[in-house]
């Protein structure tokens, strides 16, 4: 058996033993609605920038500032106008699926650095608390949000994705998440001698009641709390792979009888100097399955660089 089908097969049998391992059962989340997504990537410290549309290159690096690393990423121009209070419905900029991923593109490169995104809304257990919906990185195929800065590259790169995603709830409302780490992230790659890299995100959850048989708002936008990420991994040589809990205090829940949208919002970024790294969203919680999901992760990304 060749080494890219036997990497394949083994990620494969992980994935679905995850899956099969969790609940599935129907809740108050009913579904997914439209989601909407945009990605920007800059590398040789800022010298070289591309995005997909609408946001044109170049921008200047005035965005929120990072804890490590470079100061700033991108200024990313809203989804919609008023982002990232909610849209009742979002009015997408990018055209995609709610549930399969970004606009199709080839990853972004400046022929040596390169990097892509996936991302989709993702449910996971009996659909009754807020945070079982989430942003999923990646599509089932083992694309997932990526950067890749090789050791002959010059300066840090990055890349950076903002994202609204809608929910639909049903009339006996969501149970408040506990805290912490109701959603956590899955990091993971290998660093060359030297290298740095930094992860980080925010979600808002926001709920927006509407009129019943209609997608008019039928009251305020109520925000039910925001979970935030923060990884830095300085100089370090090998593979790694670790979780990203949030540092939130929790997500308040959706009273009873409140018919209407849970939209998710926020940014996700990656930045290194010189890494190749990964991010997965973790679909349960459990040690056992953060373990087992860890080692298909390191699975599927042996197989594509082989």
């Amino acid at each position: 058996m060749n080494t890219k089908l036997h990497y394949g097969i083994s990620a494969l049998v992980a994935i679905v033993a995850l899956f099969l391992s969790a609940p599935v059962s129907h809740g108050q989340i009913t579904g997914t609605l439209t989601s909407d997504v945009q990605g920007f990537f800059g590398s040789a410290s800022d010298t070289y920038q591309q995005s997909e549309a609408p946001g044109p290159a170049s921008w200047a690096p005035v965005g929120f500032p990072l804890p490590h690393g470079s100061t700033a990423l991108p200024n990313i121009p809203p989804l919609y106008a008023g982002y990232p209070n909610p849209a009742t419905p979002i009015v997408s900029n990018i055209g995609f699926l709610a549930p399969a991923g970004h606009a199709p593109s080839s990853p972004f490169t400046d022929g040596i650095t390169s990097a892509d995104y996936h991302i989709y809304g993702g449910d996971f257990g009996p659909l009754t608390h807020t945070g079982n919906a989430y942003v999923r990185l990646g599509n089932n195929s083992a694309n997932l949000m990526y950067l890749d800065q090789p050791t002959g590259a010059v300066g840090y790169a990055y890349e950076e994705e903002q994202f609204a995603i809608d929910y639909s709830v049903g009339p006996n409302g969501l149970i408040a998440s506990p805290t912490p780490g109701p959603r956590p992230f899955l990091i993971f790659g290998n660093f060359n001698p030297g290298g740095s890299a930094e992860f980080g995100a925010q979600v808002n959850y926001w709920f927006q009641p509407i009129i019943p048989g209609s997608t008019l708002p039928g009251g305020p936008a109520t925000l039910l709390g925001t979970l935030n990420y923060d990884d830095y991994l300085p100089s370090v040589s090998g593979p790694f792979v670790t979780t990203v809990n949030d540092t939130t205090a929790g997500l308040l829940g959706v009273p009873a009888g409140s018919i209407g949208v849970l939209e998710l919002t926020g940014d996700i970024y990656v930045e290194g100097d010189p890494v190749d790294f990964n991010v997965e969203s973790v679909d349960v919680p459990e040690p056992t399955s953060l373990s087992l999901l860890a080692a298909a992760g390191l699975l599927l990304s042996r197989r594509r660089r082989v």
